[in-house]
């Protein structure tokens, strides 16, 4: 908007005030206040400023004669050229087309603006010709479709071919805020098992993905925290729940559960950060020692929090080894946003490849497994897990001393096995006792000398099946330590 007013000497109608509405509201924040009175009379929209002329004097230094000038403090605008805008955007944009543009040029004048209404095109909009077949930019881009520099995920030009078996682990640190981002990754869906942590969901969530069954799932009861895990399977795929457990009382967070799936046992274990070395030590030796009752190919991976950079650290990696179990991921490669190694896998498998790759989900980086050949495709009731005719006698017992043995009192107990049900610890405290119980002195072995059996028998449900599972452990113990005592 311009005000106009008229010379008194010649009467002529000139500018005497210009009114602009400037993108920031910053700008002119000074002239408008003191024309605040005007504005309101006049009805003048308040986000204008109001310019005025300026005047000034030019002095010369060659001559007496001084020069004024009288003028509006404006420039058009920020002015450059095409070239010279390249790489810049701005929310508004005017471009001044002429003719015998060629395409590139026009490409960026008109794509510097942030969004289409912000364009402004002084002259006639002629459309280029399209670009010619032997066009140096048009051959680059049908070579780039055709012949892809970047490989899908999952993809290794040596395992294209096959069928696989592919296994995900992830801490995805909240999986309902990165729900839809794995449900429609493309690498999630292609493993045959997906293994999630800190999932920090409740029981009411809903957490289904299309072709995958949930064969194992834990929730936070009151508030989501870093709690949580759920693991996933191909539907056509068997399985069989070997054992789960959670530990989190004071400092100590730990979680796992083990599945059987063909004649693989798969252990996904969570230990927080806070979790003591000697405390994970347990759970660790436990988890195996009943897997391994199951079947001989065992994999544990998991977020341990033991960051394998740290050469001190490596005692967990000996640790593992005394298991049979060796580290397949790369050593001090990192698999968290901060360098860190801390999420890996072990195994006694051979065939077994496993590596990291990107994920914008989580700090962490997701690990893949992989085995070459497909599993049986059969689906195992998880609900009724039955196990019949296994006869067990106390005579032929024997508790081999290794690195590692725990001692025994004359009145033996067993407390260990804790059931933790919506976050809140409940310890199930099984007690056996055995009052003739002593210790051989040949080879540092353990003889129960009672003798007592077992009759055969069947456990339909998955908690009394968990509960025999640990007092059998216990009776099979290997890797304990002469320091160590239950009491």
């Amino acid at each position: 908007m311009i005000d106009y007013g008229k010379l008194q000497k010649t009467n002529e109608t000139v500018p005497c005030r210009i009114w602009i509405k400037f993108n920031e509201e910053k700008t002119g924040r000074k002239a408008r206040a003191s024309f605040q009175n005007v504005m309101r009379n006049r009805n003048i929209d308040l986000s204008l400023t109001p310019i005025e002329p300026i005047t000034r004097q030019i002095n010369t230094r060659s001559t007496s004669f001084k020069v004024e000038r009288k003028q509006f403090p404006l420039v058009p605008c920020e002015t450059m050229t095409i070239y010279k805008s390249q790489g810049g955007t701005y929310e508004k944009v005017v471009a001044n087309l002429k003719k015998g543009m060629t395409r590139s040029e026009l490409y960026i004048a008109c794509s510097r603006a942030t969004k289409a209404s912000g364009l402004y095109l002084i002259g006639g909009f002629v459309p280029p010709k399209p670009p010619e077949s032997n066009d140096a930019v048009a051959m680059m881009f049908k070579t780039m479709r055709n012949e892809r520099m970047i490989k899908f995920a999952l993809e290794f030009s040596e395992e294209s071919q096959g069928k696989r078996f592919d296994v995900i682990f992830h801490n995805v640190q909240s999986l309902n805020k990165h729900f839809l981002d794995i449900k429609s990754d493309k690498t999630f869906l292609s493993a045959s098992m997906i293994s999630l942590v800190e999932t920090w969901t409740k029981p009411d969530d809903s957490l289904e993905i299309e072709g995958f069954k949930v064969i194992h799932r834990r929730d936070c009861n009151d508030i989501r925290k870093p709690f949580g895990q759920i693991t996933y399977l191909k539907n056509y795929l068997k399985y069989e729940n070997i054992t789960e457990r959670c530990e989190y009382s004071g400092k100590d967070h730990i979680e796992y559960c083990s599945i059987k799936i063909d004649d693989i046992c798969i252990i996904s274990v969570y230990n927080s950060p806070n979790s003591s070395f000697d405390v994970l030590k347990r759970h660790i030796n436990e988890v195996i020692s009943i897997s391994k009752r199951f079947c001989q190919d065992i994999i544990v991976i998991g977020d341990f929090n033991i960051n394998l950079t740290i050469k001190t650290n490596h005692k967990f990696i000996e640790y593992m080894e005394s298991f049979g179990l060796t580290l397949i991921n790369k050593l001090n490669k990192s698999s968290t946003n901060a360098k860190t190694q801390i999420d890996y896998c072990f195994t006694n498998m051979n065939e077994l490849k496993s590596d990291y790759f990107e994920s914008l989900t989580s700090f962490h980086k997701p690990i893949w497994i992989r085995k070459q050949g497909i599993l049986t495709e059969f689906h195992v009731d998880e609900i009724k897990q039955i196990r019949t005719d296994i006869p067990f006698n106390l005579k032929d017992l024997k508790i081999y001393d290794q690195s590692d043995m725990m001692e025994v009192d004359e009145e033996f107990s067993f407390d260990r096995y804790e059931i933790v049900d919506e976050n809140e610890q409940i310890d199930t405290d099984t007690t056996f006792n055995f009052e003739d119980l002593h210790t051989s002195d040949q080879s540092d072995m353990m003889e129960i000398a009672e003798q007592s059996s077992f009759e055969n028998y069947e456990i339909i449900d998955s908690t009394s099946r968990k509960i025999l599972d640990h007092f059998l452990l216990v009776l099979d113990f290997n890797n304990t330590t002469d320091t160590d005592q239950i009491s």
